[in-house]
């Protein structure tokens, strides 16, 4: 998940809803933009867990392969992997 295409999503709905306060009901509005927030964290959350069962499965192929040039790579992929997730914790 991107932060910045959820984050700059999520601004857009909250433009919308401030756009919208004088015309609409405040409770009405703040159900509606509850469940546009709702849907956008279900899309994004499930788009990155289709990425992380993905680049797992590459690699569990890759580890799993009897070429040892593949399990090379996955290697140095988790490596590179582990280093990047490191840094951002």
């Amino acid at each position: 998940m991107s932060i910045e295409s959820f984050r700059d999503n999520a601004r857009e709905i909250l433009t919308n809803m401030l756009a919208e306060t004088p015309r609409a009901d405040r409770h009405e509005l703040i159900e509606v933009y509850t469940d546009a927030m709702t849907r956008l964290y279900a899309v994004e959350a499930h788009r990155l867990l289709s990425e992380v069962i993905e680049d797992s499965r590459t690699r569990l192929d890759a580890r799993l392969s009897p070429d040892p040039v593949r399990q090379t790579i996955a290697g140095v992929q988790t490596t590179i992997q582990d280093i990047w997730d490191n840094l951002w914790k």
